[in-house]
């Protein structure tokens, strides 16, 4: 093999030919600092306050039910149907009823997560798959 002796046999640590890392340089890498101490004050502070917000906001989340009665899951099934319905969904050949079937979308599941336990069955019902 024929060598350029203009090139550089080692760049960022690692054999140009082979590829393999050569070892002499230190890849090991320190945990964040600021280099002000000011400046790593203000962001301790600020993580802080992150995870004293963060634990608020799981205190508020309420674990009730997110339709009350009967008659709200209907109405709140018949309006997600209807705006699925109205959204582009990817289409999937269903061998065991040989019609096609609307997989609903993943951002539509996200955006209604809290009644996707009663709307799934319901969706099912109505041709359309959660994948």
């Amino acid at each position: 093999m024929k060598t350029n002796r203009n090139i550089k046999p080692f760049h960022n640590g690692k054999d140009r030919r082979t590829g393999r890392p050569t070892g002499n340089r230190k890849t090991g890498k320190l945990p964040a600092v600021a280099n002000n101490p000011r400046a790593e004050e203000v962001r301790l502070a600020w993580v802080a306050d992150k995870l004293n917000k963060r634990a608020k906001q799981a205190e508020n989340r309420n674990n009730e039910p997110c339709c009350s009665t009967e008659i709200a899951k209907k109405m709140t099934n018949n309006r997600l149907l209807k705006v699925l319905q109205t959204t582009v969904c990817d289409r999937v050949w269903n061998d065991l009823l040989g019609r096609w079937e609307g997989v609903m979308p993943r951002s539509f599941i996200r955006e209604h997560a809290a009644h996707m336990p009663h709307f799934r069955d319901f969706a099912r019902e109505n041709g359309y798959r959660n994948r």
